[in-house]
């Protein structure tokens, strides 16, 4: 999909960031021949093994088997999308961005760089108040008496608010930030009058973040004592409304402080609340993460899968929290993630017990927590005699099946340790349930077609999967490599090969975009695919090829002179007319097994197939005369 950003601004934007500058400001690199080093962030690397080639302006983590330009690493290390990498590549080099939809007007409600610096501004007068002012002592005390640090107040800026309707809009005047700015940052609402008033009034402040450290939006928590009982505002907690920086669907509080340590590690653990997020942090966790107000959700699967494998959800031990498990247990197990539910003692919360119990205990606890499926078997057959309620017990087990039933067929197909996990849980519920292991099979079976057919799978059809690139023909990967490098073979390869000759589907979308290429009057290089493609997947594919390219003409000097490269794209434009040419012959026997050509078209094609065989032997066909 375009990103609707001018080709030339894309080129600029990627000429003006080097790719050893950019990965630097990351990361400490460190110079290996003509390449350069680092310890890679998507896993725990106790060697360098992230190499960035100046040269070809592309990075490559081995272990990871990942790869790509400087879109792609901040695509992966920020967690965004293509054209917020662009943002921020751009930013980044002073390059204004060309987009074809209405300029946004600069300063307006509407511009969102003058909506971030409202954010930080109002974020830095509300943490300045609390730490400062005498009318903040209550909450002050109300924060030491619950146990958080200095530390931890500084570290997520933690703020007041007054009680003062009208005080950040005080503070704002003589500033850039008008009321109509404050108001679309959610910052300030509107009364039936039209005067603004303070939303966040008299609430602790929990300034909520992006993982580019960018405060979006805040959360806001009543202390006990500011406010007289009959005159607190309605809502024990309260969050910032969707703006236009903001999302809660696209949100983990916290997200912004661990998501390093939780890339290397894979995992994450997701609990409810703020505090319950700084208590883990203060006691030296950093993998946790709290949604904001809202159930998990599909985004909020997709942003976690940037950054985890495997979810650990921590829930208050009461009858309420086993039932938001419940709820999103099928989410999780359509996405295929590896999804644990920890419950606790009852009448704790995540920042009780961590305060109480210690770091470690509740470290302990999350490593040996039940995964999804297991929790749903001990949810759904507690309190039932499986023997004797059969009505109850076929209910249940028909709730367990319908989730076992989301799992993607493909986690199956790619992995026999997942199929063997698989037989192994029907055979428990065989057992469990006093019913043969072949009726229940037969039963996941029909509610996993049912389930496909409804489509409540869509992670499934849309889940990019990972190109086994050792098992992708090598003919085709050879005539793209020779593309790549020599752009005087595009426009004989163009007009004589078809993209419809590749056999594998990756290989065969490259050469598309290659072939667009041709029609497009420009080269089909490297450095020319790598700004035209968008797809990661593709642009992974790209560096793939151009890496192994460069390696096997390094071998090929090594051992000798290596083959022009004329006389290598004439061996393969020869093997790809032999391919097309063994197709046609296919197809010819199989009209002429079916009996579908009459007599006169039976003998030409008779005659076609016996003269090919004879060319392929050295022969010469008969000629007429």
């Amino acid at each position: 999909m375009s990103s609707g950003l001018a080709a030339d601004t894309k080129d600029r934007i990627k000429q003006a960031n080097d790719i050893v500058d950019l990965i630097g400001s990351y990361t400490e690199l460190r110079r290996q021949g003509s390449n350069y080093v680092c310890h890679c962030p998507w896993h725990d690397d106790n060697r360098p093994s992230l190499h960035v080639n100046p040269a070809r302006q592309s990075w490559v983590c081995w272990v990871c088997d990942i790869r790509g330009d400087v879109f792609d690493f901040v695509m992966r290390r920020e967690g965004v999308e293509f054209v917020e990498a662009m943002r921020i590549l751009a930013e980044r080099a002073g390059i204004p961005l060309t987009f074809t939809q209405r300029k946004v007007e600069k300063g307006s409600v509407n511009d969102k760089q003058t909506l971030y610096q409202a954010m930080a501004w109002a974020e830095q007068q509300f943490h300045d108040f609390l730490l400062q002012s005498p009318v903040a002592e209550l909450t002050r005390q109300y924060l030491a008496e619950r146990g958080l640090s200095g530390d931890s107040i500084t570290e997520f800026k933690l703020g007041f608010c007054p009680t003062s309707f009208s005080w950040l809009t005080d503070r704002a005047r003589g500033s850039t930030y008008s009321p109509e700015i404050l108001e679309a940052c959610d910052l300030v609402g509107r009364n039936n009058h039209g005067s603004f008033y303070d939303r966040f009034r008299g609430r602790l402040i929990f300034p909520i973040r992006d993982t580019m450290q960018r405060p979006i939006a805040l959360g806001g928590r009543l202390v006990p004592g500011v406010f007289p009982e009959d005159q607190e505002p309605p809502g024990k907690y309260i969050n910032s409304r969707e703006t236009r920086l903001f999302s809660k669907s696209d949100t983990l509080y916290g997200l912004n402080l661990v998501r390093d340590q939780v890339a290397r590690q894979r995992q994450l653990t997701i609990v409810e609340g703020y505090t319950d997020v700084i208590g883990a942090w203060q006691a030296g966790l950093r993998n946790v993460v709290a949604c904001l107000g809202t159930a998990l959700n599909e985004k909020h699967i997709r942003l976690v899968k940037r950054f985890a494998d495997r979810i650990t959800l921590v829930l208050d031990g009461d009858d309420a929290g086993r039932k938001r498990a419940n709820e999103i247990l099928d989410l999780f197990v359509a996405n295929d993630i590896d999804l644990r539910i920890l419950t606790l003692p009852e009448d704790s919360d995540p920042f009780d017990f961590v305060m109480q119990q210690g770091a470690e205990e509740f470290q302990k606890r999350v490593q040996g927590s039940a995964d999804a499926i297991d929790h749903k078997i001990r949810v759904e057959t507690e309190g039932i005699d499986l023997i004797q309620d059969t009505h109850l017990a076929n209910q249940a087990l028909e709730n367990i099946l319908s989730t076992v039933a989301r799992v993607p067929s493909s986690v199956f197909s790619g992995s026999a340790a997942k199929v063997l996990r698989q037989d192994q849980l029907l055979t428990r519920l065989a057992r469990q349930f006093q019913i043969d292991s072949p009726q229940i099979k037969q039963r996941l079976l029909e509610l996993r077609s049912r389930t496909r057919r409804l489509g409540n799978s869509p992670e499934e059809a849309s889940r990019p999967e990972r190109v086994p690139y050792d098992l992708l023909d090598r003919a085709e990967m050879e005539l793209i490599q020779l593309i790549m490098q020599e752009p005087s073979f595009l426009d004989i390869c163009c007009e004589r090969i078809s993209p419809q000759q590749f056999q594998d589907s990756p290989l065969r979308q490259l050469y598309q975009q290659i072939c667009q290429c041709f029609h497009d009057g420009r080269d089909a290089t490297y450095q020319e695919l790598m700004l035209q493609i968008e797809d990661s997947q593709l642009k992974d594919l790209v560096v793939y090829l151009d890496q192994q390219w460069h390696e096997k003409l390094m071998a090929a000097e090594f051992h000798g002179q290596p083959k022009p490269l004329k006389t290598l794209l004439d061996d393969l434009l020869q093997r790809f007319n032999h391919m097309n040419e063994q197709t046609g012959n296919r197809q010819a026997i199989s009209r002429l097994h079916a009996r579908k050509l009459d007599e006169q078209e039976e003998t030409e094609t008779l005659e076609q197939l016996l003269n090919q065989t004879k060319q392929r032997h050295g022969l010469k066909p008969p000629t007429d005369g």
